[in-house]
């Protein structure tokens, strides 16, 4: 066997193949794909459905090209195809659905000037579901269903709706569904509708003139006006000429609107709100939530709770007024006064005792400049609550009737620099806003979860799952019989690990379902003796199977007197599926409904609960939309968004197992081409981060940008491996060496490898790994390194501009996992650099970043550039201008993929070198 690394180390090579997928006999006219074919395959996006299951609407999007958009009736499958469509929105009873319609990628390239292209955008596209028929309404702006369902609200633009004699503001059409009678709004600024129910909202300018010829006045009002469908009738809520409205708001009812009203003009940077309340029964009036010191924001989040008797509303502290401007110098003194000389510095002080690092509060300052403390108003006494007075609390509005967490991380904003995130955790009584402590200094993945009747909140520290007792503000253990462990059991980082969940609670909050590798537990949360947990799906740990619950609703409630779908998958073979698990009196009970080599994802369920949409996909087949019943029992796609697929030469994945050579179990995935030659080698490209396994059953998703697509490359002849990497402490860049290379070393002895012809690639992460193992190992003819870290001593102290955080954490605790900070340790920083080592690197090496690099430093490219510039090696930085971590520029996606590919079929399958890589380019100035 020939020996791989540039130094001796001791490895073995295990196992084999151990799960093999069959391909499908191709007709004989299946031919490669070309770059502009994965640009047309296309992705469900925007998919929306309503309540009963009967109808779905969606938007078929490609790479580059139209959209489409589609409509399928659920009941015989029908399919509804609207030409360059999105954004659908589905009628409450799925009898309807519209579209907004967008020029096509031709007329939009085609068009000579903005005026030209802006006529046409946008229109309407409704659609008739029972009927089949389509009709198109020019140059809509936002449209929209009443809640019932019975009617359609379409808002023109502002050209189309002066010709329609709208000149204040934008027509509103309004359409009855089952009549198509119209009534048309003039003057209309902006609408709403309640999502159940006949009403909507709208805005409207209103003129007024009195007399006539030099005598006439003319007097302009705003107003909002409340609409009811069931009789046609409009009620001004509110009417003022010096007004301004926003934040409209229905509760889930229907049957109430909050809303903002404000100054026109205002004094201060932030204009104060009034918040206002619409009743049925009741009519409008203005709220007394006024709070010391703060105003009512206009950011205010304005978030009903389902039930509707509950509005939370968010205040920001009173703000300046706005500064009058600076008065120019009238003398010579005034000219050269220092103060007002250095008003105009740009300065700022970045102390070491700072809580956060300047970068960090420049990105945090964004949200706070948009951040609001919260509280909440029960409509029924009018009683406002505070639950926070500080706009860096965590808050988020929550259904739950009496309770709601809150996190706060500002103790630990130092830290963040080289530790990671925490917080402590509270739990606060939305009744009286009242709060009490659950724990400190959780990590930031550990939010806590709170029983349906708010008596307990569930928590992991320290790997230990606990409960606190809202009651009496005591914390226990649970579980204490498990014997599992709840948080991840394969954490490689130096950091704590993360939890594997909480699956919900039982409704009347005795019991929470938790999660450990594998199993559902129920957990009783009441203190005691008795707090036994009982594994509800045992089998999962023999078996190296996770189960998993699909969908418990907004608060996590599990009604146990009806089967509960699960989602299985297996560790061990990578298949998955649907399960179902009955819990009752005497016991817990599985049952498999669908299980195998593709993986299954829950979408939705009508809202009887007979009726499952889900998708179904492996690495031939896309995932299109299927339903069946809850049983999973007459199972029909409802979608075919690709059918070209079977146009193309494709591939089939298996899966490979071998020992790295520190003897640790690993996995990879094996893309073989549909006319794969077992008496031949083949060139072959490894693609890599962390874990890549669990895709065997994975859809690749069809797009051209800094990855490799893989049923592109195995249509070029090439053989795609996709292996693990298994990450020791303190070591991240050998122990890619110690994973790839026998990995590698399975497939040549295998007999599907080119020993002379495997190329590496590897994008961010993974790009700093393949940039050091060529470091260790000449294995690989080429190797593509994106945006790689090279030089870990000096990008430790460097800043993820993106965010503004520092790099330390990420070295110390994170992903880099070297454990120590370069202070305590420099040997592991230098150890684990590639640039240090680049005079032992013999690949042919290609670097790609974008100098708008907001995760990984660009410099971090340039030194690695030069190291191996300076040693003479081969190498070429495709360096892209203005681009990002990951390439955002279509034309700079395509240009990446075609070298990448030319750089690859040079060094693997001998073709001529490309230009660029021979003689470079010269510089070239762009616009």
């Amino acid at each position: 066997m020939k020996r791989w690394f540039k130094y001796s180390l001791p490895f073995a090579l295990v196992a084999g193949l151990t799960a093999t997928v069959t391909a499908p006999v191709l007709a004989e006219q299946a031919r490669p794909l070309a770059l502009t074919d994965v640009m047309q395959f296309r992705e469900i996006e925007q998919r929306q459905m309503d309540k009963h299951g009967a109808t779905i609407a969606f938007s078929a999007t490609p790479d580059f090209g139209d959209r489409e958009g589609i409509v399928v009736r659920v009941a015989d499958g029908t399919t509804i195809s609207v030409a360059s469509a999105f954004d659908p929105k589905v009628s409450a009873n799925g009898d309807w659905v519209v579209f907004t319609r967008q020029p096509t990628l031709l007329e939009s390239e085609r068009a000579e000037s903005r005026e030209e292209l802006r006529a046409l955008y946008h229109h309407a596209v409704v659609v008739d579901v029972q009927g089949a028929s389509k009709r198109q309404f020019d140059q809509v702006s936002h449209a929209a269903f009443t809640g019932d369902g019975r009617f359609l609200l379409l808002q023109h633009d502002e050209d189309y709706s002066k010709e329609a004699g709208s000149a204040e503001g934008r027509l509103l059409r309004l359409i009855d569904l089952a009549t198509q009678e119209q009534t048309q709004i003039k003057n209309v600024s902006q609408f709403t509708v309640a999502p159940y129910g006949s009403r909507f909202v709208y805005q409207q300018i209103r003129k007024e003139t009195e007399g006539e010829g030099e005598d006439a006045t003319t007097t302009q009002t705003t107003a909002v006006v409340l609409y009811n469908t069931e009789n046609h009738r409009g009620t001004t809520l509110h009417e003022s000429d010096d007004a301004q409205y926003n934040r409209f708001s229905f509760a889930p009812n229907g049957e109430k609107l909050a809303f903002h009203v404000a100054s026109k003009e205002s004094d201060y940077r932030e204009t104060p709100q009034s918040l206002w309340l619409w009743q049925q029964g009741t009519g409008a009036h203005e709220l007394n939530v006024m709070l010391e010191q703060h105003i009512l924001s206009e950011h205010s989040p304005q978030r009903w709770s389902d039930d509707s008797a509950r509005l939370f509303i968010g205040h920001r502290p009173t703000p300046e007024k706005t500064p009058e401007s600076a008065q120019r110098p009238q003398t010579v003194d005034d000219l050269f006064d220092i103060e007002r000389l250095r008003s105009d510095r740009r300065l700022q002080v970045w102390h070491g005792d700072d809580d956060m690092i300047i970068p960090h509060q420049r990105q945090s300052q964004r949200n706070l400049n948009r951040a609001t403390t919260l509280s909440v108003l029960h409509i029924e006494n009018n009683q406002l609550i505070t639950l926070t007075t500080d706009l860096r609390e965590n808050a988020i509005p929550t259904d739950h009737p009496s309770h709601m967490l809150i996190r706060d991380s500002r103790p630990y904003s130092r830290a963040i620099t080289w530790d990671g995130f925490y917080h402590d955790l509270y739990v606060s009584d939305l009744r009286t806003g009242a709060r009490q402590k659950v724990a400190s200094g959780l990590p930031s993945f550990e939010r806590g979860a709170l029983s349906p009747d708010g008596r307990y909140v569930v928590f992991i520290q320290d790997a230990q799952l606990n409960a606190f007792d809202v009651e009496n503000g005591s914390v226990h253990a649970l579980a204490t019989n498990a014997g599992v462990s709840w948080v991840d059991e394969e954490n490689d980082r130096p950091m704590q690990p993360v939890n594997y969940g909480v699956g919900g609670f039982l409704a009347d909050g005795d019991a929470v379902w938790m999660y450990d590798r594998f199993d559902i537990w129920q957990v009783p949360l009441a203190a005691g003796a008795h707090n036994q947990a009982v594994n509800l799906t045992r089998i999962g740990r023999d078996q190296q199977q996770q189960y998993r619950l699909t969908d418990t609703g907004d608060l996590d409630v599990i009604e146990t007197g009806q089967p509960i779908l699960l989602r299985a998958y297996n560790e061990r073979d990578k298949t998955s599926g649907f399960h179902q698990l009955t819990v009752n009196a005497s016991g817990a009970s599985l049952r498999e409904l669908i299980h195998g080599e593709s993986t299954w994802r829950y979408l939705a369920r009508s809202d009887d609960g007979e009726t499952l949409f889900y998708t179904q996909e492996n690495f031939r087949t896309f995932p299109d939309i299927w339903t069946a019943r809850a049983d999973m029992s007459e199972a029909r796609q409802l979608t075919d968004v690709n059918p070209q697929r079977d146009e193309f030469m494709w591939g089939h994945a298996s899966l490979v197992e071998w020992e790295s050579t520190r003897g640790e179990p690993l996995q990879g995935v094996l893309i073989k081409p549909d006319n794969y030659d077992p008496n031949r080698t083949y060139p072959v490209l490894v693609y890599y981060y962390e874990k890549f396994s669990q895709r065997l059953y994975h859809w690749n998703q069809m797009r051209v940008n800094h990855r490799p697509n893989f049923p592109f490359y195995v249509g070029q002849e090439y053989v795609v491996f996709l292996p693990d990497v298994h990450f020791r402490l303190g070591a991240p860049g050998p122990s890619a060496t110690e994973s790839l290379v026998p990995g590698v070393e399975k497939i040549i002895e295998m007999g599907v490898a080119d020993p002379d012809a495997i190329g590496l690639h590897g994008h961010s992460w993974s790009g700093y790994q393949t940039a050091f193992v060529v470091t260790e190992t000449d294995m690989f003819a080429a190797a593509v390194s994106g945006a790689p870290v090279s030089n870990m001593t000096s990008a430790y102290s460097g800043i993820r501009w993106g965010t503004g955080l520092a790099r330390q954490f990420q070295y110390e605790k994170g992903q880099s996992r070297l454990g120590v900070s370069m202070f305590e340790d420099l040997d592991p920083y230098i150890k684990n650099s590639p640039v240090f080592f680049a005079d032992r690197i013999n690949t042919p090496m290609l670097i790609q970043f974008g100098d708008k690099d907001e995760a990984v430093p660009w410099e971090q490219g340039i030194e690695y550039y030069l190291a191996l510039r300076r040693l003479d090696k081969p190498v070429v930085m495709l360096h892209y201008e203005g681009e990002p971590h990951h390439l955002q520029q279509f034309a700079n996606k395509i240009d990446y993929t075609i070298k990448m590919l030319e750089f690859f079929d040079h060094y693997l399958k001998g073709e001529e070198a490309p230009e660029w890589w021979t003689d470079g380019l010269e510089f070239q100035v762009y616009d």
